[in-house]
């Protein structure tokens, strides 16, 4: 685990082991960087948890009683109005597993499609660094585009404007 990781995850293991209670986080962002051995300077968590109810609450007062930024909920695929590919949390790859923490990143096609939600400039460049790496081609990236349920909305349009941008940016 990465050195700079560490401390956020030492947080949250400790709070888990305080309610013995299981926690697991599917990292995305910059902390996901990191796990694909491209470490990006974060200041934030952001994830998506398995856990109660009960501790999901008490996780989040004592993340911010700790002054630790996150944003962490239980469907990343619903933060935009479009989801992630079918399937991906099922793809997702478990890189850590302590006695109360489990932490899995994204499928690196998949987490491609997550930094397309956002978009901004941070986002292409994750995203290409990402492609770049796992020798991601191009018609990967349109056979995952096909487990994306788009809606019927002008976001999609906007979506598609964004990955013809990241094909044209990865040749």
């Amino acid at each position: 685990m990465p050195d700079y990781v560490k401390p956020y995850i030492d947080k949250i293991e400790g709070f888990a082991k305080s309610r013995n209670e299981l926690i697991e986080l599917l990292l995305i962002g910059g902390l996901a960087m990191s796990f694909y051995g491209l470490p990006r300077y974060t200041i934030d968590i952001d994830a998506e948890i398995k856990c109660s109810d009960k501790i999901y609450f008490e996780l989040i007062e004592y993340l911010k009683k700790e002054n630790v930024s996150f944003n962490i909920s239980d469907n990343i695929s619903g933060w935009g109005i479009i989801p992630l590919p079918a399937g991906y949390r099922d793809r997702a790859q478990t890189v850590y597993k302590g006695d109360y923490l489990i932490l899995k990143v994204l499928e690196p096609v998949d987490f491609v499609f997550s930094k397309l939600l956002r978009g901004t400039e941070e986002d292409f460049g994750d995203a290409s660094e990402v492609i770049n790496k796992y020798g991601i081609t191009r018609d990967l990236l349109l056979e995952r585009e096909k487990l994306i349920h788009f809606p019927k909305d002008p976001e999609t349009l906007f979506f598609k404007k964004k990955f013809r941008h990241l094909l044209e940016l990865t040749g």
